[in-house]
């Protein structure tokens, strides 16, 4: 298990490596906009708003509304009166875009009840797609990332009645690229033997995934 653990790590840092997090407060006194900018530790982040339409997220009529202690909610046609990100007539849907690649550490949501979840857009290379739907917001409000997800476009949404939320913060880590080992060598048999374990694990007990 040690050499399984240990080549993993070696793997790892020879695609990419998280540099210390950084957190985006969102809260203010803005009020409505179309979209809101952001800009800590020299990282940009562009948050804007959408509904959701079968997997994929479309920008139509909908702004943000930024409050002092929640963060921002979204506003829909359909649900006009509403300053929070909600499922009630439409599937709203906050995205959110950076500037470099980052990788996502945890969201801290607001406004929220035991019946909050929230749905999760992931963008690897061909526009927002839905990941996951209906993960449970915990009681705390803050959701941590415990799977690598890494990229510069991710968002989040509501997609029922029950569903009404705004966000607060969302931590992320700067990802650089790390130079591959001078041994080539040891990465390429790195490479190999993780794939005749996984390949052994799943012959045993079939392919499982869970998000985040």
């Amino acid at each position: 298990m040690r050499l399984i653990a240990t080549l993993a790590a070696f793997l790892a840092l020879g695609a990419t490596a998280a540099e210390a997090s950084t957190v985006f407060d969102l809260t203010g006194n803005g009020k409505w906009d179309s979209s809101y900018s952001f800009n800590e530790d020299n990282i940009g982040l562009t948050v804007s708003a959408g509904e959701n339409y079968g997997n994929s997220v479309y920008s139509g009529y909908d702004y943000l509304y930024q409050q002092n202690h929640h963060g921002l909610g979204v506003y829909s046609l359909f649900n006009g009166s509403d300053k929070e990100l909600d499922g009630s007539y439409a599937s709203e849907v906050m995205t959110f875009l950076f500037d470099t690649a980052v990788q996502l550490v945890s969201i801290t949501f607001s406004k929220v009840d035991s019946s909050d979840d929230f749905d999760f857009y992931f963008d690897s290379g061909s526009g927002l797609s839905k990941i996951s739907s209906d993960v449970d917001i915990p009681n705390s409000g803050q959701y941590v990332f415990s799977s690598l997800w890494s990229g510069t476009s991710f968002a989040f949404g509501a997609d029922a009645s029950d569903d009404s939320f705004t966000i607060k913060k969302i931590e992320v880590a700067q990802v650089s690229a790390v130079p591959l080992p001078i041994a080539l060598p040891l990465y390429g048999s790195g490479l190999a033997v993780l794939g005749f374990l996984g390949w052994r694990r799943r012959k045993a007990i079939g392919n499982s995934d869970t998000f985040a």
